[in-house]
């Protein structure tokens, strides 16, 4: 049995000038479709930014790994 072809052209969505491609479903989730490496840097510098204050500390101390991290 065929499956029913998609008769909706994909709507893309890019919310930082075209450095992040989403793929907007009917229900308005976004799927990724492309994502460049300055994003990628951008995204890992600002998750590395919250790693500070007494959660981060505990998290260093729990697991001595994350020391020089």
């Amino acid at each position: 049995m065929k499956s029913k072809a998609r008769k909706i052209n994909p709507i893309y969505v890019s919310p930082d000038g075209g450095e992040t491609v989403y793929e907007q479903l009917p229900n308005g989730d976004r799927i990724l479709v492309e994502q460049s490496q300055k994003a990628k840097d951008e995204e890992t510098a600002y998750q590395e930014a919250e790693m500070v204050g007494a959660e981060a500390i505990e998290l260093r101390r729990k697991y001595p790994a994350l020391q020089k991290a």
